[in-house]
């Protein structure tokens, strides 16, 4: 795996099995299908109970209580059945596939507010995932959620985070992702090189561009709702919470690219200066001299960024567009996939049917009637 270059610390417990053996051993845990949901210790079945013991390199043998072995379950972890355990963090439970080993429950989530999400071990892949759990009884998240599971499958994109695995439990909707190492917002106070700076807008506007491209605006462009990676490889945490009305379709368009320059501003500029244009939601209030003439105070000294960051808060060129600008010609600009608009529209379906074709989609990541089951 290629060493990164950290920009912040690592979430806890964020590294990888060192070796291959240990990726062998998790991958058979994952797969066993001799599991005994009653007592873990007799999980292993005799055709490798009494296989032959491993010798060394002078034939002496290797004791097995030496040898490598999969980690054991959490203490927390309640059996629920064969395929799926109940697992308790913080209080918290979760129903959880068993190719995924609870970690910690995120803080900041719970799900007295409808929603919580923790971080875990897919022992299949030997990666770190996120899994969230949210309540459907609200019509609202429900409609949300529908229509950020399709887009993810009909339009998806190297920078918006996808969904893995998808599963009901009790009316409680169940995704998992890949797990990033924090937002925008925990190194928004890191002094950034202008080639970071121009990395993270060209992927924030090429994952905009293809959403525009497919008349749909994201409405929710924020520090907090962007990923990033150490390695400055960005991810929009979903397609966004606006409607699928056409109508003031393009005002929608340039208030996705104020938000973006919003947030470049506030890694070019410093607080005071930043603040101007963060909170102002009308590019005719903005003095374009500041953004112009720059100043050792602003930090703009880069004409190319003043340049992008005007054009982004003028908002009169389109994302597409801006990914040619010269500040950002060190990457290259990508081709966008296209859908029928009818296909990505589901704002007109009642409750019950956004429900019902959310269940369909679900269908297609498990096979497993989820919804029959209640903890």
């Amino acid at each position: 795996m290629p060493r990164r270059n950290p920009l912040w610390l690592r979430l806890p417990g964020s590294s990888s099995p060192s070796s291959s053996s240990t990726t062998e051993e998790l991958r058979l845990a994952a797969l066993s299908p001799y599991s005994n949901p009653i007592d873990e210790s007799s999980s292993i079945p005799d055709s490798l109970e009494h296989s032959p013991a491993k010798t060394s390199d002078d034939g002496s043998e290797i004791s097995r209580a030496n040898s490598p072995s999969s980690p054991s379950r959490s203490p927390n972890k309640k059996v629920s059945w064969s395929l799926f355990d109940q697992v308790s963090l913080s209080g918290e439970e979760f129903l959880l596939p068993r190719r995924f080993e609870a970690i910690e429950l995120i803080p900041g989530t719970s799900t007295r507010t409808s929603f919580a999400t923790c971080s875990a071990t897919d022992l299949l892949e030997s990666e770190h995932v996120t899994i969230r759990k949210i309540s459907l009884q609200d019509p609202v998240t429900a409609r949300k959620e529908y229509r950020n599971i399709i887009l993810c499958r009909l339009l998806p994109h190297p920078n918006i985070l996808s969904i893995s695995e998808a599963y009901e439990v009790d009316s409680m909707l169940y995704t998992v992702s890949e797990q990033m190492d924090g937002r925008l917002s925990d190194i928004v106070e890191e002094r950034l090189t202008h080639f970071v700076v121009a990395k993270i807008s060209h992927q924030m506007l090429a994952a905009v561009a293809m959403m525009h491209q497919n008349r749909i605006a994201h409405g929710d462009l924020t520090l907090n709702t962007i990923y990033v990676n150490t390695d400055a490889d960005l991810r929009l945490s979903s397609y966004g919470k606006s409607d699928d009305s056409s109508e003031c379709l393009e005002e929608r368009f340039r208030d996705d690219l104020l938000s973006i320059g919003a947030i470049v501003s506030r890694f070019l500029m410093n607080e005071e200066e930043m603040f101007k244009f963060s909170k102002s939601r009308n590019h005719k209030d903005i003095d374009w001299r500041v953004v112009l003439e720059g100043s050792s105070d602003s930090g703009l000294l880069d004409y190319n960024a003043r340049s992008l960051l005007f054009q982004l808060l003028e908002g009169r060129q389109t994302a597409r567009d801006l990914l040619h600008h010269p500040y950002l010609k060190s990457f290259r600009a990508p081709h966008h996939q296209t859908v029928e608009r009818k296909h990505t529209v589901v704002g007109q379906k009642t409750s019950d049917e956004v429900l019902d074709k959310l269940r369909e989609e679900l269908q297609r990541f498990n096979p497993f009637n989820m919804s029959e089951i209640i903890l």
